[in-house]
């Protein structure tokens, strides 16, 4: 604003100094200098308003820009969010997909390293469990049928 002031006192200093002499040594008459100030006046007025109009302007304009750049950092910050997210998920299931991999390996590599020592591994006794409860069905099913055939013969 210091320097509008300032302009506009140099602008008036021109205005008031002396009329111009012409070519032939008279002076301008009073009309053209008037036409003159009034002129330069316009022109004066014409640029503050024009500084004024690119200042109001320059605010709109910089505010819309700042709503702009603020719609634009939400929508990519929800954008990087999923994209985080879809990416954290895939690497969970690659995560416990190796780890079943790495866990079924391990355990074939020890059953199969205890059947070549002759030890018993989990699945053999499971077997083995089974077996016997399969043999202990037949046995009592088979005294039960003793027991009925004693039952059926007579009596001495």
């Amino acid at each position: 604003m210091d320097k509008i002031n300032a302009h506009e006192e140099q602008a008036e200093d021109l205005l008031d100094e002396k009329p111009l002499k012409t070519k032939s040594g008279k002076h301008s008459n009073r009309k053209s200098v008037l036409d003159f100030r009034k002129y330069t006046k316009q022109i004066w007025l014409a640029g503050l308003g024009a500084f004024s109009r690119a200042e109001e302007e320059g605010n709109k304009l910089f505010d819309s820009l700042v709503k702009v750049g603020e719609e634009l950092e939400s929508k990519t910050t929800d954008i990087a969010d999923q994209t985080v997210e879809m990416v954290s998920e895939k690497a969970k299931e690659s995560v416990t997909d190796t780890k079943d991999k790495v866990e079924k390996l391990l355990d074939n590599s020890v059953n199969h390293s205890l059947n070549r020592l002759g030890l018993i591994t989990p699945k053999d006794l499971q077997h083995l469990e089974k077996l016997i409860l399969q043999l202990h069905a037949k046995v009592d099913a088979l005294a039960e049928e003793q027991k009925q055939m004693k039952d059926q013969l007579p009596k001495k």
